[in-house]
């Protein structure tokens, strides 16, 4: 069972331009209605009316799986016919200042990346992928989009889980989180209570912001405070384990996707990631 448009909206990523379908496992076009009956279809503005429906469709069908945001979707079809039973040339889904599973998004961009794709939907309205769909994709995450996403319940709960090791071992108890972009780095600034002390701690760790195995980690962690002695080096795997960047790829991937971040980088209070995903085709 998959929600093929969902899908291609939600798995992450940005920087600038789309790659090409070059390199990439495109099937040639088949089952398609013969060339007549295209060239019809788009003379006399059926085609044309078939993708505004469709692309009207899928925003619809996007909107119910947002809390907020705003949508835009720019589908191209062989003809009218092939629209309906599933098969298309390409499709893009923009959005701005979205907000899914307490995910903040600045804006994002995903694009097909083949010039044939074809989806089908059952009896029971299930979408079924018969060929891989890859999709090149760019995301935009402000500061201010990570701090908003940090407040969410499930990240709470993440961190929630350290504390309660952290209890059991009669360790610090996290009591706050947030993050400041500058100078091209992640300024990860923790607040936390430490046992038989009155006033919590602060906390402030720098780090650029990496790529590893296709995933974003925190890299070259360094301790901004000059007043408490910590081990960094061990200190960055909670911080690891607590990345919003992570957290937020990871609540939107998919087990029907392969998920691949390339590129990452930090400019003006923003974070910039580009990667591709690849709608894996279901099994017959």
């Amino acid at each position: 069972m998959k929600k093929i448009l969902l899908t291609i909206m939600l798995l992450l990523a940005g920087q600038i331009g789309f790659a090409s379908c070059e390199g990439q496992n495109c099937v040639a076009p088949y089952d398609l209605t013969s060339g007549f009956s295209r060239f019809f279809s788009k003379v006399t503005g059926q085609n044309f009316i078939a993708e505004k429906v469709g692309e009207s469709i899928a925003k619809k069908a996007i909107k119910k799986e947002i809390t907020s945001g705003k949508i835009d979707v720019n589908l191209k079809s062989f003809s009218t016919r092939d629209l309906k039973a599933g098969r298309f040339k390409s499709l893009e889904i923009t959005g701005k200042d979205v907000i899914v599973d307490g995910i903040y998004i600045s804006y994002f961009d995903t694009k097909t990346l083949c010039d044939f794709n074809y989806v089908v939907q059952d009896k029971n309205g299930d979408f079924i992928v018969k060929e891989d769909i890859p999709v090149y994709a760019k995301t935009i995450i402000t500061e201010d989009n990570l701090n908003k996403t940090m407040n969410s319940a499930d990240y709470k709960r993440m961190v929630n889980d350290i504390n309660t090791l952290g209890g059991t071992l009669n360790l610090f108890q996290i009591v706050s989180t947030s993050v400041k972009l500058k100078n091209g780095k992640m300024f990860y600034i923790m607040k936390y209570a430490l046992p038989f002390v009155r006033k919590p701690q602060e906390i402030v760790i720098s780090a650029d912001l990496c790529i590893h195995n296709g995933e974003i980690i925190l890299a070259n962690t360094e301790l901004v405070n000059d007043n408490l002695s910590l081990d960094v080096h061990n200190f960055s795997k909670i911080l690891n384990y607590i990345n919003p960047l992570d957290f937020s790829a990871k609540i939107l991937e998919n087990k029907n996707a392969r998920f691949n971040i390339q590129n990452v980088k930090v400019s003006n209070g923003e974070i910039f990631i580009d990667g591709q995903i690849t709608v894996l085709k279901d099994k017959e």
